[in-house]
């Protein structure tokens, strides 16, 4: 489970799930080819949107200059 996605309880079942769906419609991969399909269903079935750290940046700058 990549620590850098996955945060909360609720998106470890998501891997989990992600994994399980990648078995059943992949069963021959295996490694970063594995990896790669798990991580794509995953995102789909949580409609990821990655952290943006410039815009984390701002938001903090923000916060501190108040």
């Amino acid at each position: 489970m990549p620590v850098n996605v996955v945060h909360t309880p609720e998106e470890e079942l998501a891997w989990e799930r992600a994994k399980a769906r990648a078995r059943e419609q992949y069963p021959e991969a295996e490694g970063a080819q594995f990896y790669r399909i798990v991580m794509a269903i995953y995102k789909k079935m949580v409609h990821y949107q990655p952290r943006s750290s410039a815009a984390a940046g701002k938001a903090a700058t923000g916060r501190r200059m108040r």
